[in-house]
């Protein structure tokens, strides 16, 4: 009786084997199955699919959006806040009025900039992607004027003003500000180069998951 129990439990050992080099041989004659797999699921977005749309036109669009956000936000502090109110009657208000404004030259651009890194890396697309639709949202925001003057003795002098650079060579013009650039091209340049996952070897990836498998 022994000798038959050890008899059965080698044969149950020889069909798992036999199963297992079955499967180990299945997917060595498929190994594009996992690689088309990850394909279909990388660009399952819209914006994987429409690199081109996403990451070269919308940057524009985006970029207004937060832009025409901002100013709404800052309009509805400046009617509760700052209404009727001067430099002379209340500084410490008209000088965050005034900070406050500089803010929409910045903030719309930086949004958009996270918000673009964040889509490129949730598609799947090349990081490259990225510090093109970072770059078009630097080039909108260095021509993309905010001048701010306070009402200094009589409410209601104050002046709000925004506007784009309109001139073909627009680096001459008084509206171009390098410096609103900056920002956007640091986001994407850093998540374009810095961080980058280290490429791997598909061949590698199909030949590390049978030793898996039969481990």
């Amino acid at each position: 009786m022994h000798e038959a129990n050890m008899n059965d439990s080698a044969n149950v050992n020889e069909s798992k084997d036999a199963t297992h080099s079955l499967q180990l041989s299945e997917r060595e004659e498929n190994p594009t199955h996992t690689c088309t797999q990850d394909t279909s699921k990388k660009y399952s977005h819209w914006y994987g699919r429409y690199p081109w749309l996403a990451f070269i036109v919308g940057p524009p669009l985006l970029f207004l959006t937060f832009t025409a956000l901002n100013c709404f936000m800052f309009l509805l502090f400046l009617y509760f806040a700052a209404e009727g109110r001067t430099v002379e009657t209340s500084p410490l208000i008209m000088q965050t009025v005034f900070w406050a404004s500089q803010t929409i030259a910045f903030v719309p651009a930086l949004g958009a900039a996270l918000l673009l890194c964040w889509m490129v890396n949730r598609s799947g697309r090349r990081r490259l992607w990225a510090l093109a639709a970072c770059g078009i949202v630097a080039l909108l925001a260095s021509c993309f004027n905010v001048s701010c003057t306070l009402p200094q003795t009589e409410p209601g002098t104050g002046n709000l003003c925004f506007c784009f650079a309109g001139s073909s060579r627009f680096w001459q013009s008084d509206f171009w500000h390098p410096s609103q650039a900056v920002a956007p091209l640091i986001i994407g340049v850093l998540f374009t180069f810095v961080g980058r996952d280290t490429p791997t070897d598909p061949n590698q990836n199909v030949a590390a998951e049978p030793m898996r498998v039969a481990a």
